[in-house]
């Protein structure tokens, strides 16, 4: 299980990414409704609550894209590539992506990411199905550990909550105008305090921390005022096009070793496009607590 493990994490880990690391609805805000023309660029906001208002209402409207995916660490990149439907409980999304020259196939979709098996999986597993599914309740222990945090990214995949987060765990420190990719938009500046963040990602999901880990983590970012910086582009439909998040500063307070840079960037297209996503066949998915039964493991 080691190697569906570590993908599992990997994955978990991406949508947690496009998810911006989500947020919950700020109470009493009202956001101005996007207008049904296309609209030109207006100046920037300074406000993040009026800012995350009026981008959720946005996305909200357009619901779907295309997006692409970059992490950085160190000397290792991953890439990955994809489609998402932006609609809370019901929110999909479909990936593919390429670590350490591997292509891994996923789709999040019914409160459960499902995984296609190659070969060397389907033998390290004991299994002739073509994608495992680890639910958000499922019994066994990978779907214990990663099933609520996965399942909490995708319904908050909205790539607008990452302004949601700053309203309640940073700032906008920068704002102004730029093409990019030959488009107008408005470029934000962003820091993110480390420890708000985490704290906010914990309680949303639900998942309380052991007491030696919160100690950790205390002792590691207590007082440090360590940031994230992050970059936000968007469009004059107050569309995400580009996020750029630099977790760099973190992991290297998290003692991470080595002094290279630790960087994701997303970018998204085709907003508004219809997407189609759908869970594999029943008779091709094997349940991971039955898979790992079988597999003695």
């Amino acid at each position: 299980m080691k190697r569906v493990t570590m993908l599992a994490a990997i994955t978990t880990a991406a949508v947690l990414a496009l998810s911006a690391c989500g947020g919950e609805k700020q109470p009493g805000t009202a956001a101005p409704a996007p207008s049904e023309a296309k609209s030109s660029l207006s100046s920037p906001l300074g406000d993040p609550i009026q800012l995350a208002a009026l981008t959720r209402e946005s996305t909200k409207k357009a619901k779907s894209s295309k997006m692409t995916m970059e992490t950085v660490a160190g000397a290792q990149k991953n890439t990955a590539s994809g489609q998402g439907l932006y609609d809370g409980e019901n929110s999909k999304l479909s990936m593919i992506m390429d670590a350490d020259g591997k292509k891994l196939d996923m789709l999040f979709i019914d409160n459960a990411l499902f995984f296609k098996l190659d070969a060397e999986d389907k033998a390290e597993l004991k299994t002739d199905k073509a994608y495992v599914k680890i639910a958000a309740d499922g019994q066994d222990p990978i779907s214990q550990l990663l099933g609520k945090m996965m399942s909490k990214a995708v319904k908050d995949s909205d790539p607008s909550r990452i302004l949601e987060q700053v309203s309640k765990a940073g700032k906008i420190t920068k704002s102004d105008q730029v093409e990019l990719n030959g488009e107008q938009t408005n470029h934000y500046v962003i820091e993110i305090e480390a420890e708000k963040a985490i704290a906010l990602i914990m309680g949303d999901i639900g998942i309380p921390l052991p007491a030696e880990a919160l100690k950790q983590l205390d002792a590691k970012l207590k007082g440090k005022n360590v940031t994230i910086p992050t970059e936000l582009w968007l469009n004059a439909d107050q569309l995400p096009v580009q996020v750029v998040s630099d977790q760099t500063a973190f992991v290297k307070a998290m003692g991470a070793p080595g002094d290279g840079v630790a960087k994701t960037t997303v970018k998204y297209t085709d907003w508004g496009v219809p997407v189609n996503i759908t869970a594999p066949p029943a008779d091709q998915v094997g349940d991971m607590a039955e898979i790992m039964k079988k597999a003695g493991q």
